[in-house]
């Protein structure tokens, strides 16, 4: 599958869909390292991707611990939009017997982030910097600070290196302004097409805790988008993959879909999905 397909979404959700107009590639590959003002350019551009419209995504996650049998798939639905100079994610998850889990709303900008969460219905609340990592449902790693990514657009960010992982990257370091875990992530911007692909975070001792990355892209009709990525435990090995099963594209989403009030009901969805 050619990365040169890959759209502007991926640059925001990494980890789960890669839809929108095309993303123009930077000619200027290879592994020479960026300028200070080179790398803070190219940071910038990829902060200030867009959607080029709203989507709908289902998917399910998979937890495959180091030893031992998979668990059933967790299903789940996922609504994304541009707004107010930012990005806006909604996920309702639900368990293996089909019951709530957890939903959530997250908004990411250059000037904010802000999760709020419902968990097994019950009433919302807004997680605030220092709360630890909710997963999306009981026995999974992933959570809503995996999807939103708020590290991207953390202000304390350094560019690292230009080197090779798979593709020649970028490589940033961001340190967490709250204080909190992780203390760190590091992550690596494909160079030619300017999507995220990779992410680690650290704990205070520097140590990494977590890995997140794109693992494989599928396409729906003319159009290449993320089909798998994973998150990695690194103390227990464990891992979540999260595998994307049907896609709405130019999906036309009510304003109230992104409204934390409504976490403890279920969103309207599309009715043009198609599968991958």
């Amino acid at each position: 599958m050619k990365p040169g397909l890959l759209s502007l979404t991926v640059r925001w959700l990494a980890c789960l869909v890669v839809l929108g107009a095309l993303a123009q590639p930077n000619t200027n590959s290879g592994f020479r390292k960026l300028t200070e003002e080179e790398s803070t350019q190219f940071l910038a551009s990829f902060r200030n991707s867009r959607l080029s419209g709203d989507l709908c995504l289902r998917f399910e996650i998979t937890h495959k611990p180091r030893r031992g049998e998979a668990s059933a798939p967790v299903p789940g639905t996922l609504w994304a939009s541009s707004a107010a100079g930012g990005q806006l994610i909604r996920g309702e998850i639900k368990d293996t017997q089909g019951r709530p889990a957890l939903s959530f709303i997250a908004f990411k900008s250059a000037k904010e982030r802000r999760v709020w969460v419902s968990l097994k219905g019950a009433p919302t609340k807004e997680l605030d910097d220092r709360s630890p990592l909710v997963p999306l449902a009981d026995g999974l790693l992933i959570s809503p600070f995996d999807l939103q990514m708020p590290f991207t657009h953390w202000p304390k960010t350094t560019y690292v290196t230009t080197e090779r992982r798979r593709r020649p990257v970028n490589v940033y370091e961001a340190a967490n302004p709250a204080g909190a875990e992780p203390a760190k992530v590091t992550f690596a911007i494909d160079r030619v097409y300017g999507i995220l692909i990779q992410a680690t975070c650290h704990d205070v001792r520097g140590e990494p805790t977590r890995l997140m990355q794109v693992e494989e892209f599928s396409k729906v009709g003319d159009q290449w988008m993320l089909a798998e990525c994973s998150v990695r435990d690194e103390a227990s090995r464990d891992t979540d993959l999260l595998r994307i099963t049907e896609a709405a594209l130019d999906a036309k989403l009510a304003p109230e879909t992104f409204e934390p009030a409504t976490l403890t009901r279920p969103a309207a969805q599309p009715t043009n999905f198609e599968k991958l």
